[in-house]
């Protein structure tokens, strides 16, 4: 292999797949990943066996070749480099020789062979979504998925289609961590073909997520066997997907409620922030006061303190004071892309809705604690 290639070109291709590979595994070629040279260019290759992604880059290519080399250091390496042209060449033993400009560098590399291939897909149905909707809608979601947690059902994101009162396709992508609960949909073209059993696994909407940054245009989702490939740009995304029975969500959906209060997210954030200093405990609880004069953000740290914070908020109905995990309000706060907030409330131990005041594609549902 005898490959030059931009010093940023040749970033963008390990940092676009080395999150991908396993670091932890004791089988030591996921931790690597596959470069190939053809004529077509560089095409960068990282799995774990349950997420595999491909990355295509223009690279002039005097000889065509493979090898794989440690994702995590490749990366350390690109971005030491400097800038301008960066000549890539297989040694003897394997090594791939690394030089742009005064910096040279040999990397331990292993025979390509060793590679696992890139999974076999047969597509049933496939979608198309803009990038932006798209980001906009993991961006909303991701955060209510369990972080290695196995919890059958919860351990992903539930995808589903369904149709607008104007007869609009849409798609609605759900997540909770049984405490807190969100959805984000959006419109789409194309055919659904998710089952209904099965789930996105939280690492694969991560890097779809991290992908999307460069991202322009439309994104492509194709369903198949137990499995779904994601197209963007240069880059193809294949995800197992797991087997869970998502639960029935829209059962804890409040089919009314009894006080609604309407905040200004900027506002109720900035509390939310100064209130999280004193509760710091695990359960990490605030007092959410609501009255005719506004709201009342405190929470207390035994052996530390409290703090008080009130917040411009219009309400109607009658008075509430409630309980809850000021980090899991921090984050639904966050994310909801609206000047104002409103609050759907029934009483002290019912679920909060959450949503946009100017949108309906987005909701969240907060769970309450006991004071």
């Amino acid at each position: 292999m005898d490959v030059y290639i931009t010093r940023d070109e040749l970033t963008r291709a390990v940092g676009a797949v080395q999150g991908v590979a396993d670091r932890r595994s004791t089988n030591h070629i996921l931790g690597h990943m596959l470069l190939e040279a053809s004529e077509n260019g560089l095409r960068v290759t990282a799995t774990d066996t349950e997420i595999t992604l491909v990355s295509n880059h223009a690279a002039r290519v005097e000889v065509p070749g493979t090898t794989t080399v440690n994702a995590a250091h490749f990366h350390q390496v690109a971005r030491a480099l400097p800038d301008g042209t960066v000549h890539l060449q297989i040694e003897e033993g394997q090594r791939l020789r690394v030089e742009a400009g005064p910096a040279l560098f040999r990397l331990v590399g292993s025979d390509a062979s060793d590679f696992p291939k890139v999974p076999d897909f047969e597509p049933a149905t496939q979608l198309t979504i803009s990038s932006a909707e798209l980001r906009r809608l993991i961006d909303q979601t991701l955060f209510a998925i369990p972080v290695d947690d196995n919890r059958y059902g919860l351990n992903g994101g539930h995808l589903e289609n369904l149709e607008s009162d104007d007869g609009q396709k849409l798609l609605r992508l759900v997540t909770t961590d049984g405490s807190r609960l969100c959805f984000a949909q959006t419109a789409y073209e194309g055919d659904f073909g998710m089952q209904s059993h099965m789930l996105i696994p939280r690492k694969a909407l991560a890097e779809i997520r991290r992908l999307l940054e460069r991202s322009e245009g439309g994104v492509t989702i194709e369903f198949g066997e137990r499995a779904a490939r994601i197209n963007l740009d240069a880059a193809t995304l294949h995800a197992r997907l797991v087997d869970g029975e998502f639960p029935a969500y829209r059962s804890v959906l409040p089919p009314s409620y009894q006080r609604l209060v309407s905040v200004r997210r900027d506002d109720f954030s900035t509390a939310l922030k100064r209130v999280s200093v004193e509760a710091q405990d695990r359960s990490g609880i605030m007092r959410m006061e609501v009255g005719a004069d506004g709201m009342v953000l405190s929470s207390r740290t035994v052996d530390q303190g409290e703090a008080h914070h009130p917040v411009e908020a219009e309400l109607e109905g009658e008075p509430i004071t409630i309980g809850f995990n000021v980090r899991f309000f921090q984050d639904v706060v966050n994310c909801i892309g609206s000047d104002v907030v409103r609050l759907e409330m029934g009483t002290g131990l019912a679920p909060c809705v959450v949503k946009a005041q100017d949108s309906d594609n987005v909701l969240f549902v907060v769970m309450p604690m006991r004071l």
